[in-house]
C-alpha cells in the first residue's frame, strides 16, 4: 500500500509537471501578443529550413557540438548533472544513427564538447534570465537578436580555449570570436560540413523552453539552447536545426487546426511534445524525413502542414 502511494505521487508530481510546461507555453503566447503594439501575421514555410544554412541535409559527416552555461537563473552544472547529460546525448545520438540505419541513410554522426579543467563551464547569464522570459519581455525579434548576442559571447569565450596554428610565427587563423568562426574552426578542425550546435542550460525540475533559432534563414549561424537533458529533447533539437518543423504547439507552430493533423498523422514522431518521453518509443515521421532530406518526396496530404502562421512583430 505504501508503494502504490508512494509511485501514485511520482505519477501525479509528473502529470503537475507536464500541466505547468503547457500552461507556460500558453501564457507565454498570450504575453507576446499583449507586449506588442502592432503585430501581423506572416505566412511561415518550414521548407525554407532545408539544406540551409550550416546545418545541411541530415546525412553524411555530421558533428554535434554541445556547450554547457551556467547562469544565475538555472540551476548549476554539477558533475553529476554533466555525466548523465553526457549519458543522455549518446542514448539521443545512438537513437539518431539507428533511425538512419533503418532507413539507409549514411550518417556518420559524432560529438564533441567544450568544457573546462575540473567540469568547469561557461557562465553567461540570458539576457531576461530564462530563454522564455528574454523572448517574453522584448518581443520575438528582439527576444532572438538578443539571444545571439549572447551566443557569440559564448563562441567568443570558447575562442580563447581554441590552439591557434601559426606558420613563421604568425597565427594562420585568428581564434573565434563568435559563432561563425566557431562554426568554421569546428568544420575544418573535424573535416565535415555540418556542424549542429547547442548550448546546455540545467533546468531540470524548473520551467523554461529550449529553442532553436536562424535555422530558416541563412541571416546568422543556426543554434538550439535546450533545457532538458531528455534524449528526446536532444535529439528533436538536432533534428530541428537540420530542417524538422515542430508539430505541437510553440513558438513557431501556432495553427490548432494544424496541430491536431499533425497529432492525428504522426502521434509517435520525434518532432512532438516529446518531454519526458522515452526516446525508444517515438519515429521519425514521413514529413521529418522529408524536411531534413531523408526522403525527395512527400505524401500530398501532408502539404498543408508545411506552412503555419506566425507573428511578424
Amino acid at each position: 500500500m505504501i508503494f502504490d502511494s508512494y509511485f501514485f505521487c511520482i505519477i501525479l508530481s509528473r502529470q503537475m509537471k507536464y500541466q505547468m510546461r503547457s500552461i507556460l507555453r500558453t501564457v507565454m503566447i498570450i504575453i507576446l501578443f499583449a507586449l506588442q503594439t502592432s503585430f501581423s501575421f506572416e505566412r511561415f514555410d518550414f521548407r525554407h529550413g532545408m539544406n540551409n544554412n550550416v546545418c545541411k541535409a541530415f546525412k553524411n559527416d555530421v558533428l554535434v557540438y554541445f556547450v554547457f552555461v551556467d547562469s544565475k537563473e538555472t540551476l548549476p552544472w554539477t558533475e553529476f548533472d554533466i555525466q548523465t547529460t553526457l549519458d543522455s546525448m549518446n542514448v539521443a545520438i545512438n537513437w539518431l544513427r539507428q533511425q538512419a540505419m533503418n532507413r539507409g541513410i549514411e550518417l556518420n554522426i559524432r560529438t564533441d564538447y567544450y568544457i573546462g579543467t575540473e567540469y568547469t563551464t561557461i557562465r553567461k547569464n540570458l539576457p531576461a534570465g530564462t530563454v522564455g522570459g528574454t523572448i517574453s519581455q522584448s518581443g520575438f525579434n528582439k527576444g532572438v537578436e538578443e539571444i545571439n548576442k549572447w551566443a557569440d559571447g559564448i563562441a567568443a569565450r570558447i575562442g580563447k580555449d581554441v590552439p591557434v596554428t601559426t606558420k613563421d610565427g604568425i597565427p594562420e587563423v585568428k581564434s573565434p570570436n563568435n559563432k561563425e568562426r566557431l562554426i568554421a574552426h569546428l568544420r575544418d578542425d573535424n573535416k565535415v560540413e555540418s556542424v549542429a550546435l547547442l548550448f546546455m542550460v540545467n533546468n531540470y525540475f524548473r520551467n523554461d523552453i529550449s529553442l532553436t533559432v536562424n535555422h530558416l534563414n541563412s541571416k546568422d549561424i543556426e543554434f538550439s539552447i535546450v533545457s532538458y537533458k531528455y534524449p528526446s529533447i536532444i535529439a528533436q533539437n538536432i533534428l530541428t536545426l537540420f530542417g524538422a518543423s515542430d508539430l505541437y504547439k510553440t513558438l513557431y507552430r501556432r495553427n490548432d487546426k494544424k496541430i491536431k493533423l499533425a497529432s492525428e498523422y504522426f502521434p509517435k514522431d520525434i518532432m512532438q511534445d516529446v518531454y519526458g518521453v522515452n526516446i525508444n518509443n517515438l519515429e521519425i515521421g514521413e514529413m521529418t524525413q522529408y524536411l531534413i532530406g531523408w526522403s525527395d518526396n512527400i505524401d500530398p496530404k501532408y502539404q498543408e502542414l508545411l506552412t503555419d502562421k506566425v507573428i511578424g512583430f
